[in-house]
């Protein structure tokens, strides 16, 4: 969303054999980010349900589970000033999860 509150870009995919909750968090994020690339944006304000991918992302540490697609994030974030990652807690982030639910239905129907 811009400073306006207006939906710049909204998107959904559906990956077979992702490892965990943390892994699919990171892949969309990543993903967020390559998006707000070619919208060539300048600041971005993220906002994740994934305390532990948020905290990891500030604190700059790694996580094995998630290194490759975490070193991703972090060269991508590289292009985006100012950046800021801020946990929302689960309940208040019902568009996210209705998308994400509307992504999982497509995919479980087309399996």
């Amino acid at each position: 969303k811009n400073a306006d509150g207006e939906v710049l870009c909204r998107g959904s995919s559906a990956r077979s054999h992702v490892c965990s909750a943390l892994m699919a968090e990171a892949l969309a994020l990543r993903e967020a980010l390559r998006k707000a690339k070619e919208l060539n944006l300048q600041g971005l304000q993220v906002f994740s349900d994934s305390q532990v991918l948020v905290s990891t992302l500030r604190s700059g540490l790694d996580m094995n589970e998630i290194a490759g697609v975490l070193q991703d994030i972090q060269i991508l974030a590289t292009l985006f000033c100012p950046l800021s990652f801020n946990y929302i807690p689960r309940l208040e982030n019902s568009q996210a999860h209705s998308l994400a639910k509307s992504s999982l239905s497509r995919f479980i129907n087309v399996v």
